[in-house]
């Protein structure tokens, strides 16, 4: 297996890792700030009155769904089809913009938290924003490191495009 094959296939398997941790974390965190709501409507528990524990499958099972089409997009790519690239690389850069102002914009969230809390009183803000804060952490940690080697990586980078035929075919 060639050096530029490792790479692709260790930045699928980081991906997978990722992707699922993260996908788990969101879960778990999304349980415990949807814990029964005290006083709430008929002793219903959850959001909206759905159970806690169907909204984490819920979540589980779209996360699932997203994890197959990524993997179906690393596959493509594993072949070098540019189009995989690009898509990984455009997602990859939405994704680290994304998180670089969220980052920015935490210190100043506190008074817009003070504001929404009004609307939610019982959700915990302060837990949420950590979260937050750590999860748009590993997303620049990812996806920084996949626009390295989809982007910046020469050797990568080149395997995606057309090689000039090399031979006398021309003459």
């Amino acid at each position: 297996m060639s050096s530029l094959s490792i790479k692709l296939y260790r930045l699928r398997g980081i991906f997978v890792v990722y992707f699922v941790l993260k996908s788990v974390a969101g879960a778990i965190v999304a349980a415990l700030v949807l814990k029964p709501f005290p006083g709430g409507q008929l002793g219903r528990f959850g959001w909206r009155g759905f159970p806690t524990g169907s909204l984490m499958l819920f979540s589980l099972l779209v996360a699932a769904a997203v994890l197959v089409i990524a993997w179906l997009i690393f596959g493509q790519l594993l072949l070098r089809k540019n189009w995989a690239r690009v898509l990984l690389l455009v997602i990859a850069w939405l994704t680290v913009l994304s998180a670089v102002f969220s980052l920015l914009a935490s210190t100043q969230i506190g008074t817009i938290s003070s504001w929404v809390s009004h609307w939610l009183p019982d959700l915990d803000w302060q837990k949420l924003m950590n979260f937050d804060r750590v999860q748009k952490v590993f997303e620049l940690l990812f996806w920084g490191y996949l626009i390295s080697v989809l982007q910046f990586d020469t050797v990568v980078r080149n395997e995606f495009f057309p090689h000039p035929p090399t031979g006398d075919a021309g003459k």
